[in-house]
């Protein structure tokens, strides 16, 4: 049950962040935090770094299917290695933020992402919770391989 609630709380954080993005801040503005981190509002129709963001659409599409396709996967993998900390963990994180992006790409047609982190002119794309989440599952999966943790 902990692990039911702990990912449907990434799931609302996600969406609940995006939300408050999207009453609080102009489509392409942003609120300067520090020097070096503005919280923005974009809406990637691409993929992870935009890609394919200039399609003609199709894309959405073919992310919803390809997500849900790497869905039943990892929903499998997690059956398989439930016992395992690492593993259950990072599959967990990773299903979470895929949902959240999921949800958007549903219901708007693309992902919204508000997190802006730079330095002078040097800019790493924008992204949200989901994408984080699913970073740090993907990072903590590469560590349960190494370990000779997955099934």
């Amino acid at each position: 049950m902990f692990r039911f609630i702990f990912g449907l709380s990434i799931i609302l954080l996600d969406q609940i962040s995006k939300y408050w993005v999207a009453e609080n801040i102009l489509y392409g503005s942003y609120i300067s935090v520090t020097s070096f981190f503005k919280i923005v509002h974009f809406q990637n129709t691409g993929a992870a770094f935009s890609f394919l963001h200039n399609a003609s659409g199709w894309q959405n599409y073919f992310f919803i299917i390809l997500t849900g396709i790497i869905l039943i996967y990892l929903f499998y993998l997690y059956k398989k290695n439930k016992d395992q900390k690492y593993t259950w963990l990072s599959l967990l994180l990773i299903v979470s933020g895929a949902i959240g992006n999921l949800i958007d790409r549903v219901i708007n047609g693309y992902v919204t992402d508000f997190i802006y982190i730079h330095y002078n002119e040097m800019y790493w794309p924008a992204f949200n919770v989901a994408d984080s989440v699913i970073s740090i599952g993907a990072f903590l999966y590469l560590y349960a391989l190494c370990k000779g943790q997955i099934k």
